[in-house]
């Protein structure tokens, strides 16, 4: 008998929390302008389960998780169009990631048991088949229920992507916008021990001309404290 565990709770989508950048503990402004931005580091397990709730397994997959606040008090709309972004750590750089490549490490980690349960589902349907068919049946391989989903038919895909920030923002006076960056170190890196580390940022900032800069934030700077 084959038994099926889908007993976790349902994943629930949080809504972004926004506060101005002058509210956060790690603060820059752009040289040159009145654009300002922050950076909150989800710094602990607990914290980065308080935003995105469940088993998602982005601690375990080593995942790190920022989010990015930038405001603005120019008088004209001003474009922040971001080149690049990467964590550096131990004099090696580790790119941001895109929302499904997250999916793609988050998934294993929180189901590190899927592919041996996909393995005994398809042993019991080719027995089943056999003993009920003959031994010269055709088999079909369908997608069993511990394969991996795509990530836009999953409630925690789809906020990875709805949380993500976006490469192009237009900021209005007055104005300002927040989101995710995703970075995925490696499994040798321990997530609890990140001092010294750095995010780096490359950006353009573009009203009449475009004016490339370079932030950098010192991580950890805590996202909010743990519950």
């Amino acid at each position: 008998m084959l038994a099926l565990d889908s007993c976790s709770a349902p994943y629930a989508p949080k809504p972004i929390e926004m506060s101005p950048p002058d509210s956060a503990p790690d603060l820059a402004t752009i040289p040159g302008t009145d654009i300002k931005m922050s950076s909150l580091f989800y710094d602990n397990r607990e914290t980065l389960h308080d935003e995105f709730s469940g088993k998602h397994g982005l601690w375990r997959g080593h995942v790190v998780v920022t989010q990015l606040t930038i405001s603005s008090d120019d008088k004209n709309p001003t474009d922040v169009l971001i080149d690049s972004a990467y964590v550096s750590i131990n004099h090696k750089y580790y790119p941001a990631v895109s929302p499904k490549e997250v999916y793609d490490v988050a998934w294993p980690a929180a189901n590190p048991l899927a592919p041996l349960k996909e393995d005994l589902f398809n042993a019991a349907v080719v027995g089943f088949t056999v003993m009920t068919l003959g031994l010269g049946s055709v088999i079909w391989v369908l997608p069993t229920p511990f394969s991996q989903p795509a990530p836009d038919t999953t409630p925690f895909g789809r906020d990875l992507n709805y949380k993500a920030l976006t490469n192009n923002i237009t900021l209005q006076p007055g104005t300002f916008r927040s989101g995710f960056l995703f970075f995925h170190l490696p499994q040798s890196v321990d997530m609890t021990k990140l001092d010294g580390a750095q995010m780096v940022l490359h950006f353009v900032t573009k009203t009449s001309n475009a004016t490339p800069h370079e932030i950098i934030f010192n991580l950890p700077a805590p996202a909010k404290p743990a519950s």
